[in-house]
C-alpha cells in the first residue's frame, strides 16, 4: 500500500514540476499597495504551498471538533 501511495505522490510532484517549468515567464503582481514583478513559476509555487497549508490547517480544525 505504501508503494502505491509513494508512486501517486511522485506522479503528482512530477506533474506539478512540469506545469511550473512551462510557466517560467515574468508576471507583474498588483496586490493592494504592492506592485512587483516575478516569475510565474514562483507565484504558482507560492499558491501551491499556500493551498497545501490551508488544507492542513482546515483538516486540523475539522478533526478538533
Amino acid at each position: 500500500m505504501h508503494r502505491i501511495k509513494n508512486i501517486a505522490v511522485l506522479i503528482i510532484v512530477i506533474l506539478i514540476v512540469i506545469v511550473l517549468a512551462q510557466n517560467a515567464g515574468s508576471v507583474e503582481v498588483r496586490f493592494l499597495f504592492w506592485n512587483f514583478s516575478t516569475s510565474a513559476f514562483i507565484m504558482y509555487l507560492i499558491f501551491y504551498i499556500a493551498g497545501i497549508l490551508s488544507a492542513i490547517i482546515g483538516r486540523m480544525l475539522w478533526q478538533s471538533k
